[in-house]
Formats: C-alpha cells, sequence, structure tokens
C-alpha cells in the first residue's frame, strides 16, 4: 500500500515566501503580455508560467511516496506458575459436587489452562512464542504439555526476587502471567525499596480469603538451652480466620506426656492472642517438646497446628549433699561457685547425754525423712564424709541410697574411723554398690606416711588428670605431701586410680577408686586427710590449685558432667528434609583413652518413633566416629548411640535435632491478593482472580499488551517524487510549449 507523504526539510514560512514571490512574479508578467497580446494569448502563456511555478513549489515541500508493509509477530510471552508448599492447600473451603475434599490451588490453576475441548495452554502456545516456567524457590523451565505433572512441591516461594529475575529475562519483555497465592516468604517481603519490574505483570491470584479457615501457631519462640530445676518459658502466638466463636484447646507436651492445656477463646475474626507456657525441668538432656492446636472442623490447613522444638537442659549448680560425723575440712573444699552444698555435719549421736532440755538445744534433729524419702532424687551427688549410719537411722535408708545411684546418682565415700568396714557399711545395702570389696574386717589405720601413687588408670582418668600433659602430671602427683590415715578395703571391683605407697602400708593398697553401678557413678576415698594436700602447700607458699581441681573434678565426673562422658554426641545441625547430615560421637576407653576398636550402635528415630539404624565408622581424629542420614520429613529426630569394647559396654549418649525448612511454606497458607495486586500496580499490569479467568479475560489481558508493546513489524519504502525523471519532464515540457508560443507570437 502507497501512501502520498510531503516530507520537506524546508521551513514552511520560506516555502510560503517563495509561493508569494512566484504569485507577483505572475502578475507582473501577465500585466506584460497583456499589453502585446490578445487576452486569450495572454492567460494561456500566464496559465504555463503558473503550473511551472506551482510544480517548482510543491518540489520544494519534498512529495514522497510511501510503500507500507505489515507484518505480524508472535509475541513472546511468559507463564509463571506457583509450585511452592503452599499451592497444594485447599483453593477454597467450597467443595464442588460430588468432591469429598476441595480442590488445590494448583489443580485450579491446571483446570482452568487445560479444561474444555480447545485448552487455553493450547491456544497460547499457538498463538504466542508461550514459555511456561514454575517456581518457588528458584525458575524451573516446563514443557506447555506437562502440567498435569506439576507438583506443589517448593519449601518455599521467593515470589519477589524471581520476579525480577525473570522480568529481566529479555524474552519475558513483552509480558509475564504470574498464577500465584501470593505467598512470599523469601528475603524479599514486600516491594518496598525493591527494584521496578523490567516487564508488565499480570497478576492471576489463587485461593480465597472469603471463607478461608484455619487455626496457626505463629511468633513461636523457645529458648535454646534452660537450667535444671529452673522454670523456661515459651512465647508464641495463636491466630484463626473464620473461627469466630469457637474455643480451641492448646496442648503443651513433652515427648507424648501432657504438661499443660489451655483454652484460646476465639472471639474475633481476624483473632490473634499470644500466650505464653512455662515448664521447670528436673533431668539433664536435650528434651523433645511440642506446642499443638487439635484439627478443627472444615480447617482448610492443619500442617501449622504444631510446632515442635528441643530444649538443652544443663546445670545450673551441681546439688551435693554430705553428711559428715564429726567436723571436718573435707566438706571446707566443696564450697565452689558451680556447686550448691547442703551439708550436715553430725556433732552428737542420739545416746549422747545432754544436761539441757531439747527446746534450748541450738543443734537441729537431722531431717531424715524429709532427706531421704522426698529430696534425695534433688541431689546430683551424695558424700559420706566419715559418716556411719549406725548411730542415726536405720539401714533401711541406705536402700534408698542404693536405688538413688542405680537410677544415676553419684555416690562418695571418704574415709575415716567411720566408714567402710569401720562404719559398718559392709553389712548394708550400699556393700554392692561402692568400687570396694567390704568384707566387715577392714579398719582405718593412722600412719604418717601414706603418699599417692597413680595407677596406669589414672594416669588416663579425668579425675586425676590434673595436668593436661601425661609427664608434667606424674611429676605433680609425686610432689604431693604424704597422708596420713588409709581404711583398708578386701579389693577393688571398679578401677584403682591412685595406691598408697609407704611403711607399713598393703603394697599398692587401694587409695582411691571409681566404679559404676546401674546408671550411676560411685568413688572410694581411703583416707580422711586429703585436705593435707590443700593446707600444706599453702604454707609452702605453692598453689593449692592441685587439691581443688581434684575435688572439682571427682564431683563433676560423679554427676555425669558431659565432659566426662565415654560416648559424646556431637551437636547436630538443623538440617532440610531431603538433606545429608553427618552424625559425629567421641568413644572413650574406660581408661578415658580415645579407641578405634569400639563397636557402636547409632539408631536415630523418626518424629513418628520409627528407628533406623545408621551405619558408622572412623573419622577424623582418634576416638571419633561418624554416619550418615537422612531426614525425610520436617520433625523433631531422637539420636540414641551406644558403644561397646570387647562385649563390655563403654557408654551410651543421646540428643535430638529437627529437621525443617527455612522458608515456613505451610506456617501460614492465608492467600495474599493485595501483594498480587501491588505487583500488577508498580509494573503496569492488571490483576484478576482465578475464579474470572477465562479465554476472554485473556483476550483483555492480550489487548493490554498489544497496546504496550505491538506485536507486529512494520517495513516501509520511500520514494521521492523530485528523484525522479518524469516530473522534470513535465516542467521541461511546460517551459517548451511556452517558449514556442512565444515565439510563434513574436516575442521572441
Amino acid at each position: 500500500m502507497n501512501d502520498f507523504y510531503l516530507i520537506g526539510a524546508l521551513p514552511w514560512w520560506l516555502v510560503a515566501l517563495v509561493g508569494i514571490g512566484a504569485t507577483a512574479l505572475l502578475v507582473q508578467q501577465f500585466i506584460n503580455l497583456r499589453q502585446r497580446l490578445a487576452l486569450g494569448q495572454t492567460v494561456f502563456l500566464t496559465f504555463l508560467r503558473a503550473c511551472v511555478y506551482a510544480g517548482l513549489v510543491f518540489f520544494l515541500l519534498g512529495p514522497a511516496l510511501i510503500d507500507k508493509r505489515v507484518t505480524k509477530l508472535r509475541r513472546p510471552l511468559t507463564l509463571l506458575i506457583d509450585t511452592s508448599q503452599s499451592m497444594g492447600f485447599p483453593a477454597s473451603a467450597k467443595t464442588a459436587p460430588g468432591d469429598k475434599t476441595a480442590k488445590s490451588r494448583l489443580d485450579l490453576v491446571r483446570d482452568k489452562l487445560e479444561a474444555g475441548q480447545a485448552p487455553l495452554i493450547q491456544k497460547l502456545n499457538r498463538d504466542y512464542d508461550l514459555r511456561v516456567i514454575r517456581f518457588g524457590t528458584s525458575l524451573e523451565p516446563v514443557a506447555p504439555g506437562s502440567l498435569a505433572r506439576l507438583r506443589p512441591q517448593d519449601p518455599g516461594t521467593r515470589l519477589l526476587e524471581l520476579l525480577q529475575r525473570a522480568t529481566r529475562d529479555p524474552a519475558a519483555r513483552s509480558g509475564v502471567i504470574v498464577f500465584s497465592d501470593g505467598i512470599t516468604n523469601g528475603e524479599m517481603q514486600s516491594l518496598d525499596g525493591a527494584g521496578a519490574l523490567a516487564a508488565p505483570v499480570f497478576t492471576v491470584g489463587v485461593g480465597d480469603t472469603e471463607g478461608f479457615t484455619d487455626v496457626r501457631i505463629a511468633k513461636f519462640g523457645a529458648p535454646e538451652f534452660a537450667f535444671r530445676g529452673r522454670e523456661f518459658k515459651i512465647d508464641l502466638t495463636v491466630q484463626a480466620f473464620g473461627m469466630k466463636g469457637r474455643s480451641v484447646p492448646l496442648f503443651f507436651n513433652r515427648g507424648k506426656n501432657l504438661i499443660t492445656t489451655r483454652t484460646i477463646a476465639i472471639d474475633a475474626d481476624p483473632f490473634e492472642q499470644k500466650v505464653t507456657l512455662s515448664f521447670t525441668p528436673k533431668e539433664l538432656g536435650t528434651h523433645a517438646f511440642s506446642v499443638s492446636l487439635p484439627a478443627q472442623p472444615n480447617e482448610q490447613i492443619t500442617q501449622n497446628n504444631q510446632k515442635e522444638f528441643k530444649v538443652d537442659v544443663r546445670r545450673d549448680k551441681i546439688r551435693v549433699l554430705t553428711l559428715s560425723g564429726s567436723p571436718a575440712w573435707n566438706y571446707r573444699f566443696l564450697q565452689d561457685p558451680l556447686i550448691e552444698l547442703v551439708s550436715f555435719v553430725f556433732l552428737r549421736t542420739p545416746t549422747d547425754t545432754v544436761d539441757v532440755p531439747e527446746n534450748q538445744l541450738s543443734l537441729i534433729p537431722f531431717p531424715i525423712d524429709d532427706i531421704f524419702l522426698e529430696e534425695l532424687k534433688n541431689f546430683d551427688v551424695i558424700v559420706l564424709d566419715d559418716f556411719s549410719h549406725r548411730a542415726y537411722f536405720n539401714p533401711v535408708y541406705l536402700e534408698r541410697v542404693r536405688d538413688y545411684v542405680r537410677d544415676g546418682g553419684g555416690l562418695a565415700m571418704l574415709g575415716g574411723s567411720r566408714a567402710f568396714d569401720s562404719g559398718g557399711y559392709g553389712d548394708s545395702a550400699l556393700r554392692e554398690v561402692l568400687p570396694v570389696e567390704l568384707d566387715g574386717k577392714g579398719n582405718y589405720q593412722a600412719r604418717g606416711n601414706v603418699h599417692a601413687a597413680l595407677t596406669a588408670a589414672g594416669k588416663a582418668h579425668p579425675i586425676t588428670r590434673l595436668l593436661p600433659d601425661p609427664k608434667s602430671n606424674e611429676e605433680t602427683w609425686s610432689k604431693l605431701p604424704e597422708l596420713t590415715g588409709l581404711n583398708q578395703v578386701r579389693g577393688v571391683r571398679g578401677e584403682t586410680l591412685l595406691t598408697a605407697a609407704g611403711d607399713g602400708t598393703q603394697s599398692n593398697a587401694p587409695l582411691l577408686a571409681v566404679g559404676r553401678f546401674g546408671k550411676g557413678r560411685t568413688l572410694a576415698l581411703m583416707t580422711d586427710d586429703a585436705w593435707r594436700w590443700n593446707f600444706i602447700a599453702v604454707g609452702k607458699k605453692e598453689t593449692p590449685q592441685n587439691h581443688l581441681k581434684l575435688i572439682r573434678q571427682a564431683v563433676r565426673w560423679l554427676a555425669q558432667e558431659p565432659a566426662f562422658e565415654q560416648v559424646q554426641l556431637y551437636p547436630i545441625p538443623t538440617p532440610q528434609p531431603a538433606e545429608k547430615v553427618t552424625i559425629k560421637l567421641k568413644v572413650l576407653n574406660d581408661d578415658y583413652t580415645p579407641t578405634r576398636q569400639a563397636s557402636i550402635q547409632l539408631r536415630v528415630f523418626s518424629p513418628e518413633g520409627e528407628p533406623t539404624l545408621v551405619s558408622t565408622g572412623p573419622d577424623g581424629e582418634e576416638g571419633e566416629y561418624s554416619g550418615d542420614f537422612t531426614p525425610t520429613k520436617e520433625g523433631t529426630y531422637r539420636v540414641e548411640a551406644e558403644a561397646s569394647a570387647g562385649g563390655k559396654t563403654l557408654g551410651k549418649d543421646k540428643t535430638s535435632f529437627t529437621a525443617a525448612f527455612s522458608y515456613g511454606e505451610t506456617d501460614d497458607g492465608l492467600p495474599r491478593p493485595d501483594l498480587l495486586k501491588k505487583i500488577a500496580e508498580s509494573s503496569k499490569g492488571e490483576y484478576l482472580s482465578i475464579n474470572d479467568w477465562n479465554e476472554k479475560s485473556f483476550e483483555k489481558i492480550a489487548a493490554r499488551l498489544e497496546a504496550i508493546a505491538p506485536s507486529e513489524i512494520v517495513e516501509q519504502r520511500q520514494t521521492r517524487l523530485w528523484s525522479n525523471l518524469w516530473p522534470f519532464g513535465v516542467i521541461l515540457a511546460l517551459l517548451s510549449v511556452e517558449w514556442w508560443m512565444r515565439r510563434k507570437w513574436g516575442l521572441i
């Protein structure tokens, strides 16, 4: 198609001035010719001149013919489909007739694109250069015909970040259509401060907010560790939508055991209430807790009704109970900032005669029932310091001590004239508990030259390791002062750490022995004046720290501090489901030296309690082992490790870890149409609900896309008339006729 245009480069005023001059010249020529020729001849010649002048003025305007050819193109179009886990939530609270459950949000998107005899996705693929991309935590192109295989699988929705990345692609510059519920949990949570999108974005909101029913635990906060015997608090917020007028119970559990319950009265829509829960742990170790809300009728999302967490319960202070048969120095050195000491010193027996009425005595009676029947379980270590039970209470109470040790408590017996066989323990319930053998024949001997010597086990044991360097440690022990007393025992059933050497003592007589009974630990020190190691060092102006360190380490070993465990599980990081995690542990021999000969049984229990045996092998440094485990789902996993060598159990340890996605995709399922509207508005696109999505609505979007950037190529070819020969030929012909007529009429 040819169109006529005037494209001259001269200004219009100059062309007008030339036209006026040409007109004035014609008038002058007409007057001159009229004086010599007839009127008809004058008009004819003037007309010929006027045609020539008009042609010249016309060419000054730049006349040209432009030939336009329009070629239609297949417009690029990008379709972004949200496949995050929240797209698996119900699209609506209403179910279609015949459906048992509501369609998911992703199912609704598929239906809108693939339903009917002529699916819209096929039309888009035919009319456009279509790219279909699924997104969640990343962008992944998919074939237009593979929508049926899409699953709500991504653990998060980085909506804003991925939109910016997608619109920067040149292939998406003409327009992007996004199907999403608007939930975003990436680094960018809003459009504030975000860069402008490089292409118009048309957002299609999926999921109804009207009728949305959900109750969830939000804004959850719990400590990573707590102290035994001290209350810790958990802060959380309960949110609810579409549940006004209901009451919902809130359960707080430790493992499977219920701690407490609350009733949440929902009196508004939307509803939000802050809740604080508290718990006082009494046992050490890592404990798994959960806070949950039971699923409610017509609730669309139940995955966010529960929060699982773990708390590492530690000792604030080690609680130690000492019973001393007489005033002595030993319990003086248990007064440590990290030890909570409860000490009873017996100054008289029930048979002692006192010439003072009972109500005037300042001495209090020993609270035997309170201690042995109620409070015993609240102590970590019991120390019997030169104490004989026979003068104060029935031996049946020692059965309580035996059970206490069997259940995990620590027991230490310090020597003296009232200890071991001299205190009658050979016939008591503690005979099988103590790490030494008693036969009732052993006695206490006061000597002046009892010297402590390290055994092979004592050189490696954490109690007697005063210095980290083995050689320096032996030298330190060899220089300690001599003691003056020693209790004789028949033998040792545990491990001997120190022997007594000196004149008049039995060769290699045990001085310090340790052992285990049930889950607990025991210690026997066959002397009553270990305090001399402190006092003599001070008198010589030397450090008393060797004695103090021995006491501190003995108490911590008896209390089973983690640093003194033979099997120690290292902290486990928080993995995501389907992400492999390495579980590491350290194993020590009975002499506390690392071992590579241990047999490891490592088990991981799923959140439902299903055990999995994990294969382990040596790893890294000597004594370290590791195994790999891959959690399959979110939740708290319990880990238990047991090591043995030569058929003997070395120890056990347990811990737990939580597998969780970092995005919290299923925590909040409320659709966010407001965010989708802002995205469309800021990018000069348009928002519509998926309920309004059909072929006509897409035609409206197509018209908007066409107005923003037409999908055609216009090819123009310009022909300038003054560059052709025939216009100048016409002018030359007119001038020739005019010249010939002037000659004929005698003007030339």
